[in-house]
């Protein structure tokens, strides 16, 4: 759920995108897309738990067998061999502006256990942005979260750690991640 009727507005655009998504995966239990936005602009959906629902469907239609759990540390896990595996946690952002700098930001992750699967709406290029960030097994997230930066001109992807590696050009693309 957005926080702020600011970040609401902001993040609208990806609530049209999850839409989009349920409709596609037939998960929209008869809901229409006006229906969806008026509960999304009255503050009743939480955009992240949407995503949730949507990435496990997604994985399980591709035959990744995927799970969603209420954990403190992940939400999803990944059944190998009748064995759940922790496999990440999901987040939404927007494009921010920094003074002259344009970035996507990703706080609270410092304790996250697998990937930190990010859907964020750049609103320089009027397009969603793909990331599956992995922890490090031996230092996890970092602290102060991701900031990943995109160009101040165009709002396009800038090379770097994460746009490099971890950037996806789709959410089919980045479902497959893990």
């Amino acid at each position: 759920m957005a926080t702020t009727d600011k970040m609401c507005k902001a993040q609208r655009p990806l609530a049209e995108f999850a839409y989009d998504l349920k409709k596609r995966y037939n998960i929209t239990n008869g809901q229409s897309k006006r229906s969806f936005m008026t509960m999304y602009d009255a503050g009743e959906i939480q955009l992240s738990s949407v995503f949730e629902n949507l990435f496990v469907v997604a994985r399980n239609n591709i035959g990744l067998s995927t799970k969603k759990v209420s954990g403190d540390n992940y939400d999803f896990v990944k059944i190998v061999r009748k064995k759940k595996i922790p496999l990440g946690d999901m987040k939404t952002t927007v494009l921010r502006k920094d003074g002259k700098n344009r970035r996507f930001c990703i706080p609270a992750v410092s304790k996250k256990i697998g990937y930190i699967y990010a859907v964020g709406w750049n609103w320089m290029t009027n397009e969603v942005n793909f990331f599956a960030l992995p922890d490090k097994k031996t230092v996890g997230h970092p602290p102060a979260g991701y900031k990943i930066p995109v160009c101040p001109k165009t709002g396009s992807r800038t090379g770097g750690k994460y746009n490099d590696n971890n950037a996806y050009d789709s959410w089919d693309e980045m479902i497959k991640v893990g």
